[in-house]
């Protein structure tokens, strides 16, 4: 049987997934830094769900409290031990949720998720590493702020060994999953008949939920009824899209679920050995900035553009983007640009002195003070 490693397993989204692949009879080993004991409750728990839901469990389950992710050596340990096929990373030190209980989140929220993206990639980044370090042969997708943590990763490879991630979840799925949903509804229209194809930033995803994001960042959107090309009569594409995020995911973190779904949809489209190409909608296809339609087969992953589209515009679009979220550019060799409106705002409104730019050396000391002083704004020491 395949077996996957879920890290922050006790999470909305770990336990989310964690659920979804033992529906489908993958063995999932989860880690987290929570004590064993806890870890377990919470995994006796989707069990006895699953069984009360009439699910045959043949799943073999393994639980590992105590993780901590930004351990590189206890990492590689647990991946030598486990040797799993896919590894998913949905740790991280410092949660957006909990940034949000500033009283100034209002003005913070405008620096841009991507101000953050040195506490974000630090997590994926390590476990990279110990991925290499182990060199077991597994394929690894990242769930944290994967359209900008990924490519940084990528160019991160100059530096240092580490194994690259195939994709990460979420993001542009969820917003192709919206959209569909509402025009389904809208039109009366069956949702089988309908191909999306959407190029599009988790910008994008949070411009209509959060305060302070410009909501401007080009994107690309196309979709086909029963062959025939309706993207014209759709009106105002970013009003649609704005609408489907808004009307069909709650504020807060209820969205969890469906990025859960998302991210079982990738790993048993990667864990199929029969051939099948699957379509699907991910973040950062084999590095890249931004979200796109896919074919998954074999194992691997290849952009699936309408012929009208030109794969290097796609991309340049998708750079752009990074630009409303904080973040002028992400070089070739990892380090990261970030806008100066950004690094004014979260040294004005929690002492963070960002600097403009991080080079890799650099990268995980920024991300160690941003966490501490986010820490503090937060009293959560």
């Amino acid at each position: 049987m395949k077996k996957v490693l879920i890290f922050g397993a006790a999470g909305r989204v770990g336990l989310d997934l964690a659920k979804s692949l033992l529906r489908y009879h993958i063995d999932v080993s989860v880690a987290d830094l929570i004590e064993e004991k806890h870890l377990a409750e919470k995994m006796a728990r989707v069990t006895v769900d699953l069984r009360i839901s009439n699910c045959d469990i043949t799943s073999r389950i393994k639980v590992y409290g105590g993780i901590d992710v930004l351990d590189e050596g206890q990492v590689t340990q647990l991946l030598v031990k486990e040797k799993p096929d896919i590894v998913v990373n949905y740790a991280i030190p410092f949660t957006w949720d909990a940034t949000k209980q500033l009283p100034n989140y209002n003005r913070v929220s405008a620096a841009g998720l991507g101000a953050f993206a040195a506490v974000q990639v630090l997590a994926p980044k390590i476990i990279a590493q110990a991925i290499a370090a182990s060199e077991i042969d597994a394929k690894f997708i990242v769930g944290n702020l994967p359209d900008i943590t990924v490519p940084i990763i990528y160019g991160l490879q100059k530096h240092q060994r580490l194994a690259l991630p195939i994709a990460g979840a979420g993001n542009v799925g969820l917003i192709e999953a919206g959209l569909k949903h509402t025009i389904a509804i809208e039109r009366q229209l069956k949702v089988k008949d309908l191909s999306l194809s959407l190029v599009a930033h988790h910008v994008h995803w949070v411009a209509p939920r959060e305060p302070g994001y410009p909501n401007d960042a080009p994107f690309l959107f196309r979709v086909i009824y029963q062959g025939s090309d309706i993207t014209d009569e759709l009106g105002d594409l970013r009003e649609l899209m704005n609408r489907s995020i808004v009307n069909c995911y709650e504020a807060g973190a209820g969205f969890s679920s469906t990025t859960a779904l998302l991210a079982a949809q990738l790993v048993l489209s990667l864990l199929d050995e029969e051939g099948k190409v699957h379509s699907l909608h991910v973040p950062a296809p084999n590095g890249l900035p931004g979200g796109y339609p896919v074919t998954v087969k074999d194992g691997t992953i290849d952009i699936d553009l309408p012929s009208q589209w030109q794969p290097n515009e796609a991309v340049e679009l998708m750079r752009q983007a990074h630009q409303r979220d904080g973040i002028d550019k992400i070089e070739d060799d990892g380090s990261i640009h970030f806008n100066l409106q950004s690094v004014t705002i979260l040294k004005k409104e929690i002492g963070m002195s960002l600097p403009e730019i991080v080079i890799p050396s650099d990268l995980e000391t920024v991300a160690k003070e941003q966490i501490r002083l986010a820490q503090i704004a937060t009293k959560i020491i």
